[in-house]
């Protein structure tokens, strides 16, 4: 078996009766990010689209979630906003994986002074909350979707790094690794595929799905906040519920907040079809 398929083949063990919730949550954040992809194709005219003569209005066949109270389309501008989080919420969780899985990988394998030294640099970013470690980043280099991106996939790097080191340290003094080693096996070998592949596949997966639900709340706080995130006109559910919040409970306001709701809710979900035996 090579080594792509022993990993392949861990993952699916894991999924092969999955709970409908995991599949549910899995099939919302497909939709999500498919309609991050493909809205641009709509030609939604943004920043274009103010309509004074047609503010405030409800559900109809022109306007599926009704208007704001400039006339723009809520439906449209809810499927735009999408794109606030879906690229740069990938982005955070690859920057997570390369910065968190080698560092708890190289923990978990070495240990003694090499652990140390990985706790120390782990535990200095882990102490600084996510949310205050953002701001200060965007603040000194910016509040673009890619300074947010790898500044979230900092923050969120230490919590996959001792997933992996626990599960890794756990497992290198196991006779399977011992006797794979006795048997030849090359130690990066090992580690890479046997350890880090097949034995934290499903940790790794829902730490960057936590991730990537984190990220979603993140930036729409943000945007929420205003000064940083994405800005008027370009839609995100933050700054869509911070522009019509006090105007009245409306479509404008709950749909971005349902919206919200769903997404995170998703990923908690599409977690479970990770979880280890023991977790149910």
């Amino acid at each position: 078996m090579t080594s792509a398929r022993l990993v392949l083949a861990s993952l699916a063990a894991t999924v092969r009766r999955p709970p409908a919730e995991g599949v549910i949550g899995a099939g919302v954040l497909t939709a999500v990010l498919l309609v991050a992809l493909l809205s641009p194709l709509s030609g939604y005219p943004v920043g274009a689209d103010v309509d004074p003569a047609s503010r405030g209005l409800g559900p109809s066949a022109a306007h599926w979630l009704g208007t704001d109270h400039l006339g723009r389309d809520v439906f449209w501008r809810l499927m735009l906003a999408s794109r606030a989080f879906a690229g740069p919420g990938l982005l955070a969780c690859g920057v997570a994986a390369i910065v968190g899985v080698p560092l708890g990988a190289l923990a978990g394998w070495s240990g003694g002074a090499v652990a140390h030294a990985v706790r120390f640099v782990v535990g200095a970013v882990a102490s600084v909350p996510r949310l205050v470690l953002v701001l200060l980043v965007c603040t000194v280099y910016g509040s673009g979707p890619t300074q947010l991106a790898l500044s979230a996939g900092v923050a969120a790097a230490p919590a996959l790094a001792l997933a992996v080191w626990a599960r890794i340290e756990q497992l290198r003094s196991t006779e399977f690794v011992l006797a794979s080693l006795a048997h030849g096996v090359p130690a990066p070998k090992l580690l890479l595929v046997h350890l880090v592949g097949a034995a934290c596949g499903r940790s790794i997966a829902r730490q960057l799905l936590a991730t990537f639900g984190s990220f979603v709340v993140l930036e729409c706080t943000l945007s929420y906040l205003g000064g940083l995130g994405v800005r008027e006109p370009m839609p995100s559910w933050g700054n869509m519920l911070v522009f019509e919040w006090g105007r009245g409970i409306g479509l404008s306001v709950v749909a971005p907040a349902i919206a919200i709701w769903i997404t995170v809710a998703a990923t908690v979900a599409a977690g479970r079809l990770f979880a280890e035996p023991v977790d149910g």
